[in-house]
């Protein structure tokens, strides 16, 4: 699960200057007229390379991986135009390791206002149910997407669901560690609330912290 990213360099062996991209380009001479590929650093995702711009001309599959030559690697003089692959919608649960609970939409699915995330067990129902899609998790209950709210770049900040707006605040990073941390800071990952009081179970943002594993998630693919 990760967004598509893309890199290209001046340079062999991923050096010098870098285009990066995330989304499809009809033309890379029309992002910068003077670069010509010399090497290429897919981080995420399946792309295709075509020789044209504008998705025209022989094409390449690239996956994750460096290409420290690119012109020994195609034959290819340069990359016209790049597009990553759609993947197809991928449904899990996301459990959490301390306590065996599963990432929860709870209150009213008409009105998002009144809706908040925790962590609940196992029920069986679509408000447990999530897909992955660029960089957004959103909920099969609703459709909406899992959001820090206001934005709030802090420890402590509140997690819940808002529609899709596509900012940093409702983007994620699934992490080897088996943390999920926000696009607004990587020392932000999602966490447990816990304490005593009726709001111990909801999810908030915390700093990370080795070995804690109420910010330890795993994903149960389905």
């Amino acid at each position: 699960f990760a967004e598509p990213s893309i890199s290209l360099f001046a340079l062999e062996c991923c050096n010098g200057r870098e285009l990066h991209f995330s989304e499809p380009v009809n033309s890379v001479l029309n992002e910068d007229l003077h670069f010509y590929t010399q090497s290429v650093c897919v981080r995420s995702g399946l792309w295709i390379a075509y020789e044209g711009c504008h998705f025209l001309g022989r094409q390449i599959l690239l996956e994750p991986s460096e290409i420290s030559n690119w012109n020994e690697h195609s034959g290819w003089k340069v990359i016209g135009s790049l597009r990553p692959v759609k993947q197809p919608a991928v449904y899990f649960r996301v459990k959490n390791r301390a306590q065996g609970k599963y990432l929860t939409v709870a209150g009213s699915l008409a009105d998002i206002r009144a809706t908040s995330v925790c962590a609940s067990p196992y029920n069986g129902n679509n408000t447990q149910i999530w897909h992955y899609c660029r960089g957004l998790f959103k909920s099969k209950a609703n459709n909406a997407c899992l959001d820090v709210i206001g934005g709030r770049d802090v420890p402590g900040a509140k997690v819940a669901l808002w529609a899709e707006h596509g900012k940093d605040r409702q983007k994620w990073r699934l992490n080897e560690d088996g943390t999920i941390s926000s696009y607004l800071s990587d020392q932000l990952v999602l966490d447990i609330k816990g304490g005593n009081h009726y709001d111990k179970n909801h999810i908030i943002m915390n700093q990370p912290i080795d070995d804690k594993h109420s910010q330890k998630w795993d994903i149960e693919i389905l």
